[in-house]
């Protein structure tokens, strides 16, 4: 894969051979800032650099607060937060995430690891990475706020993550720059909202992701939006919103497949356009027959409505687009926090695919939270985020905790390059 970075092209490699690149010592890292957020991160926030060469800070328990959580965790950086336990984190309070952090959720044993209850904020926060989590909100009394949110916050990039249940909306992004959202789940808002999410940023990238079961909003966009190889499936009453309002916005729809589902009504894929909104489209299908087999069609510019249809893409970071149908297949291959999916995602990749399901106004319609299994965390004696066997196997020495701060020619450092070997 490759990515544009500053208008330099780079090429991503998640191989052996760039896992065991030589070190290089904290020292000589200049050379190598530009390096992508992990390998195979795409669009506005693909440089995001989160915690690199921060601290590591090991989450211990699910408790809400306190020495070894995961509010501590995320209440400063520089840091890179690793997991010593999965299961549901039951939050007693909203949530926030601050600067310079990276959360590595893939780290967590067992089933993984999720937030539940409250919202989880990046609100004014700079430069964090964020994989392999979930987020889910729920019937919280006097709670009804979106799932995550971001206003005026920059620099972030969300990585296969699951947000599900927000009552005002699942996921916005507001008054932001720089930041992508990919591989991820927003679904299931719940009713009477049920809204997928506000996106009203200068600088969005929104790339292989699955919207489904939402009313609206999925999104609602305003600014500069790229919209690459998504799925929306079984909206209400709007699937992509093309702005609505009086400043102008640009937005690149690529290789996007919208599949009208259960709950959804007479609108297609575009609602509520004007001439205020600037679109590139191409390669976009539209399934509206309801009949359980993926067999849409491509949209036209009368799908699109009353709107400015733009001959070629407004300059922004490569994605790397696929085919609408090749999309939908990454979605259900691996799309949210697929290293071990919960029952939640496992049954809406069997809605999108069998077209079933509905929107919701309770998660006990659907099962509920369910739960996630704990586990043991691989031994890791130096507590520098690398367990001691992978240092061991990769020339490092486990009771080194220094080495997990040393750079590889590929611009990681050692605790990040053991990292991407376990999120492939």
């Amino acid at each position: 894969m490759a990515v544009a970075l500053g208008g330099t092209l780079v090429t991503l490699a998640a191989s052996a051979t760039a896992l065991l690149a030589p070190r290089v010592s904290a020292q000589t890292m200049a050379p190598f800032a530009a390096a992508p957020a992990f390998p195979g991160a795409v669009g506005f926030g693909a440089a995001v650099t989160g915690g690199r060469g921060g601290a590591v800070y090991h989450v211990t328990n699910l408790n809400d607060s306190g020495p070894g959580s995961f509010r501590d965790a995320v209440s400063q950086g520089p840091r890179i937060v690793v997991f010593d336990v999965g299961g549901y984190i039951n939050l007693a309070s909203p949530l926030s995430i601050k600067s310079n952090i990276t959360v590595a959720g893939q780290t967590a044993p067992g089933d993984g690891v999720a937030t539940r209850g409250y919202q989880v904020s990046l609100s004014n926060a700079d430069n964090v990475i964020v994989r392999y989590m979930r987020f889910r909100h729920g019937l919280t009394p006097s709670q009804n706020r979106d799932g995550i949110t971001i206003n005026e916050g920059s620099n972030q990039i969300f990585d296969h993550v699951s947000v599900s249940w927000g009552r005002d909306e699942n996921f916005s992004i507001n008054s932001s720059t720089n930041i992508t959202v990919q591989n991820s789940i927003i679904s299931e808002g719940l009713d009477p909202h049920s809204c997928g999410g506000l996106i009203q940023s200068d600088g969005v990238t929104l790339f292989r992701n699955l919207y489904a079961h939402n009313k609206t909003r999925n999104p609602k966009v305003k600014g500069r939006n790229q919209f690459v190889n998504n799925v929306v499936y079984n909206w209400g009453s709007d699937a992509y919103i093309e702005g609505d309002s009086a400043g102008r916005s640009d937005a690149n729809v690529i290789g996007n497949y919208f599949v009208k589902g259960p709950s959804t009504g007479t609108a297609g894929p575009f609602t509520r356009g004007n001439l205020n909104f600037h679109i590139y489209a191409s390669g976009n299908y539209y399934d509206a027959d309801k009949d359980g087999a993926l067999d849409g069609r491509p949209t036209t510019a009368a799908d699109l409505g009353n709107v400015v249809v733009e001959p070629a893409p407004f300059p922004s970071r490569a994605t790397t687009p696929v085919s609408a149908s090749a999309a939908h297949q990454a979605v259900v291959d691996q799309a949210g926090a697929s290293l071990r999916r919960d029952p939640v995602d496992r049954r809406l990749i069997t809605d999108l695919t069998r077209q079933t399901g509905a929107i919701i106004t309770d998660p006990a319609a659907v099962g509920g939270f369910g739960s996630l299994a704990g586990g043991p965390a691989p031994p890791d004696g130096d507590r520098d985020g690398m367990p001691d066997a992978w240092e061991r196997s990769n020339g490092l020495n486990p009771a080194n905790a220094a080495d997990g701060d040393d750079y590889a020619a590929d611009g990681y450092t050692n605790v990040e390059r053991y990292l991407n070997s376990i999120a492939p």
